[in-house]
């Protein structure tokens, strides 16, 4: 993938961020400039926004908008967010795209921000999560199945509007909601009547905030604490909500948890066991956020991951969801190889032949990350090496094509069995490395030299990664994973094989 030149806009009740970086498989080169939101001018705040877009000066070739709801996301829509007042039903979305003429894609920020936690952060490899905004307002993102899920128009996940009691403190418009219980802006609301009549340090605040409450309960003032531990209570309350309906494998927390988390954690994991059903509880991590303080420069950008270029594999690809479990095993199968200091042997004839090859050129250099050689290993090789070139060096996972031996192949078939030319590559390389895998690469499954091979592969103790056609074949009962294409015909096996291939090297090489 070449670099993609990203902008973020981030627009807050009181500040304004636009991110630029740069993307190809990671975001590099990142730099952000900020301005104080214009919440009753939309015009002035898109003039900015234009100003510091075009002031970085690089081109524009995605734009994502993460801001907080409620919004229209189909339609490109602010309809009424409460910390912008006068960008009604505003179509951020047509004034970008008139101007830059590129592709614009608008997410509520919670979502942003389960996106980033998800890719970058404490959701890596999970696949059912939440992530909490917890700041002057609280939402929550949703990732399920490992895709983020955003409702009809975007407004999945708005945690803060349900109601936890008839009475209590406002949030958008609802009594007893969980925004107006620990809302970072409602907390000093509530705070203040809470505190009328109580021997307290609290009372010296004319103009109280959240973090002025912080820093009272630092100094082990009575009734801070005691609010912390009702903001801790009802946000317990909120993730058992979450835990309980959605059966989540993580929930993670930002803003002011993170910040906070010697005053807040403990309760919040005792309101939540409290709350939740046991075996819910104990199968969810709750965790303040990894990307902490870096979350905004993140969650900005992840629009680029709502485009069809950025699509999941699964999801450009549906009808090879059935062979899912297989895909991932295999993606494991060969990380634990390599972690084992192990090789990956691939063989195949004719077209599956030229994937052999292809498999080996993808795993041998970088694919899509840059990934530099081991310090270790750099050390080692670069007083070889005058100025920078020993930094051109790649992480390469050890693979060997067997189909390219072309004197060994030649020699093997004339003197011996040309039905045996790849199992005796097996044995050269691999008799005493149980721990090397075999990838096997047919369309029908029967081909046998291959299936030879694969013979070979399980008596040595190898596992065997096939990819066939959907046929049960020799293959699919001889190896440890067969992943099956949708076709039976060669030449549409092959165009499957392709992206299941590359789905797995890309995966492979994010892992390591």
């Amino acid at each position: 993938m070449d670099k993609l030149s990203i902008y973020g806009i981030s627009i807050g009740g009181t500040k304004t961020a636009v991110t630029h970086a740069f993307y190809d498989g990671k975001f590099s080169s990142i730099k952000k400039e900020t301005f104080t939101t214009f919440p009753n001018d939309p015009q002035k705040e898109i003039e900015n926004i234009f100003s510091i877009i075009d002031g970085f000066n690089y081109k524009v070739d995605i734009i994502s908008v993460a801001v907080g709801g409620p919004l229209d996301i189909n339609k490109g829509l602010l309809l009424k967010p409460p910390h912008l007042p006068g960008f009604d039903n505003y179509p951020i979305v047509k004034i970008l795209e008139d101007k830059y003429h590129s592709p614009i894609y608008m997410l509520n920020d919670a979502d942003a921000c389960a996106l980033a936690e998800h890719k970058f952060g404490a959701g890596q490899h999970i696949k059912n999560m939440a992530y909490l905004t917890f700041g002057t307002g609280i939402g929550s993102g949703l990732i399920l199945n490992n895709k983020l899920y955003t409702g009809q128009n975007g407004m999945a996940g708005e945690i803060g509007h349900v109601r936890l009691s008839e009475t209590g403190p406002i949030g958008y418009d609802k009594t007893g909601s969980i925004e107006g219980y620990v809302a970072g802006g409602n907390i000093p609301l509530w705070a203040k009547e809470y505190i009328k009549g109580k021997i307290t340090s609290l009372s010296q605040y004319e103009s109280l905030a959240t973090k002025d409450i912080a820093v009272e309960a630092r100094k082990g003032d009575k009734v801070a604490l005691e609010i912390f531990d009702e903001v801790a209570k009802r946000l317990g309350e909120a993730i058992s909500i979450l835990i309980d309906i959605l059966n989540l494998d993580l929930v993670v927390i930002g803003g002011i948890y993170p910040r906070c988390l010697d005053l807040l954690e403990k309760r919040v994991l005792e309101s939540v066991k409290y709350n939740s059903v046991k075996n819910n509880f104990e199968g969810c991590k709750v965790v303040p956020s990894m990307l902490n303080e870096k979350i905004d420069d993140y969650s900005s950008l992840m629009g680029i991951f709502l485009g069809d270029n950025m699509k999941t594999f699964y999801e450009r690809y549906p009808e090879l969801l059935e062979q899912k479990d297989h895909i991932e095993e295999a993606i494991n199968i060969l990380e634990n190889c390599y972690k084992n200091n192990g090789k990956i042997l691939v063989c195949g004839n004719g077209g599956s032949s030229a994937d052999a090859a292809h498999i080996t050129g993808e795993l041998m250099k970088n694919f899509i990350s840059r990934k530099p050689i081991k310090k270790d290993v750099f050390d080692k090789i670069k007083g070889e090496f005058e100025g920078e070139i020993a930094n051109k060096l790649q992480l390469g996972i050890p693979c060997i094509d067997l189909t390219s031996q072309s004197a060994l192949l030649t020699a093997f078939a004339n003197d011996v069995d040309p039905e045996y030319i790849f199992a005796q590559q097996v044995v050269g390389y691999s008799q005493n490395s149980p721990q090397d895998v075999l990838i096997c690469l047919s369309t029908s499954g029967n081909s046998k030299n291959v299936v030879n091979a694969a013979k070979v592969a399980r008596s040595l103790g190898l596992k065997t990664i096939s990819l066939t056609g959907k046929k049960e074949s020799e293959l699919s009962r001889l190896s440890s994973i067969c992943i099956k294409a949708p076709e039976e015909e060669t030449y549409k096996v092959q165009e499957y094989h392709l992206p299941i291939y590359h789905h797995i090297c890309m995966e492979l090489e994010k892992r390591l």
